[in-house]
């Protein structure tokens, strides 16, 4: 059976984000201010480091290389040491460079704190947040930011909580049945255009913001789903399940009967479900669509419908078989 392989579209990932993004994207949010004037620089890893043994002196580990995240506790120990002491600390961090210093619960940064990082050239942030509060958001918005990533021309809609995305030829049929999966009650996460990403074993796709809401039928033209359905009828992203490929029926072409042959589809290095249905006039895509969430749901369960009655009629046979010895 032919079928798209999505293995060799090449991937887009974010690389480099610097402080200012950082500061842009997500300072509201993570309540983060400037406190120095420092030269931008770039973050490159998500990985966040607690600095508590290179303040003690040990470089063994030290890990320059990543954010420097400072709470109560390495702030209290730099109060206890007294200002000679931390001229000390920090003239020996100065032989590093690390692309931010993020102190947090609003702590003031002390004189020798501030002047290292001037020297150095790093930027220092203050956060209102505790660092528990604070570290898990940053740490997942930076693995959003720097995950693996494709972006591809296809339509995702959840469907029972099934995140299926749907691929084929231009003029196939896939927005017209997203939109009456829509009509269905489905939720719509983006038509035409989507960007997927993997988070640790998982894929997430999402639509580019301010246009994940609108899907185009030809004929007709953009329609706005959010409010031709309300609120309910889009998401802004959805864990990727299934792939269902739309392709226009082909008589020489043999289409999988049983299900017993299971097709994967190899995106961002993890085996997708991959299933083709083809198209043909009068043909409900939608309900088949339905169909194929459930069982995928099945599936997950421990109940295959096609292993099940294989398995019966091997086991009819192997008893007909018996009876006539």
């Amino acid at each position: 059976m032919n079928y798209k392989d999505l293995s060799q579209i090449p991937e887009n990932p974010h690389k480099i984000l610097s402080v200012s993004q950082l500061l842009r994207l997500y300072g509201t949010e993570l309540k983060l201010s400037l406190k120095n004037k420092a030269p931008d620089s770039e973050i490159t890893s998500v990985d966040l480091h607690r600095p508590g043994l290179a303040l003690a002196g040990f470089f063994g580990d030290y890990a320059s290389e990543h954010i420097q995240l400072l709470g109560h506790t390495e702030w209290n120990y730099l109060e206890s040491s007294g200002k000679s002491e931390r001229q000390k600390i920090f003239s020996r961090l100065a032989g590093y460079k690390s692309p931010l210093w993020i102190l947090t619960h609003g702590l003031e940064p002390h004189k020798e704190f501030m002047e290292m990082c001037d020297i150095v050239g790093s930027p220092l942030v203050v956060t209102e947040l505790p660092t528990v509060n604070f570290a898990r958001p940053l740490q997942r918005n930076l693995e959003n930011y720097f995950a693996r990533r494709v972006f591809l021309h296809g339509s995702m809609i959840d469907i029972y909580g099934v995140g299926t995305l749907f691929i084929g030829e231009s003029g196939v049929g896939k927005s017209e049945c997203i939109m009456d999966l829509v009509e269905r009650g489905h939720c719509l996460v983006s038509d035409d255009a989507i960007d997927l990403r993997r988070i640790g074993d998982l894929i997430f796709g999402a639509g580019k913001a301010g246009f994940n809401h609108y899907i185009e039928i030809r004929g007709i033209g953009i329609i706005d789903v959010r409010s031709m359905f309300g609120v309910k009828a889009v998401r802004t992203e959805k864990r990727l399940d299934i792939v269902l490929e739309l392709q226009k029926w082909d008589a020489a072409e043999r289409y999988n009967r049983t299900g017993l042959d299971t097709i994967t589809n190899n995106i961002l290095g993890l085996d997708i479900p991959h299933i083709v249905i083809p198209v043909l006039p009068g043909k409900n895509i939608a309900v088949i669509s339905e169909v194929v969430a459930m069982d995928h749901l099945l599936k997950k369960e421990g109940q295959n419908s096609s292993k099940n009655i294989n398995d019966f009629l091997i086991t009819q046979i192997k008893q007909k078989m018996e009876n006539k010895e």
